[in-house]
Order: structure tokens, then C-alpha cells, then sequence
């Protein structure tokens, strides 16, 4: 399984990943269905976590529905 952290925000979000080996993985994507679609929808099983966000209830669904487990975090 890896584990991922999604920083999102209005127009970009930043994304580090733990990956099955141990490399770590950072990348600036825009805040878009179709970007994080296409950068989860190859993945492995992952374990996300996410800031509490106004985007974060849609891009969690985007990623729940491709399999992935997502855990919302308050920033606060």
C-alpha cells in the first residue's frame, strides 16, 4: 500500500507520496478532477490524507471511486 499527503488549495495542490519501495514522491499538480484523476488512476492501492478544504470533499470522492482511502484532516 502507499500512503500519500495532499496539500489542496484553490488552484494547486501538492502531493507526496510514500511509495511500496520507499521512494518519495513530490509533485504540484492544479487543483482539477481530471489531475488528480489522471495521477491516481494508475496507482497503487493508497492510504490519502487530506487537508479539510472547500475542494476536499470532491477530490476525495474522485479518489475514492478509484479505489484509494481517503482520511480528511482538520487543519486546525
Amino acid at each position: 500500500m502507499e500512503y500519500v499527503g495532499i496539500d489542496g488549495h484553490k488552484n494547486q495542490s501538492q502531493i507526496c507520496l510514500f511509495t511500496e519501495t520507499g521512494a518519495v514522491l513530490h509533485q504540484r499538480i492544479h487543483t482539477q478532477r481530471e489531475r488528480f484523476a489522471a495521477v491516481f488512476a494508475q496507482r497503487p492501492t493508497a492510504r490519502i490524507l487530506i487537508e479539510a478544504s472547500t475542494e476536499s470533499e470532491w477530490v476525495a470522492q474522485c479518489l475514492e471511486a478509484r479505489g484509494h482511502e481517503v482520511i480528511g484532516a482538520d487543519p486546525n
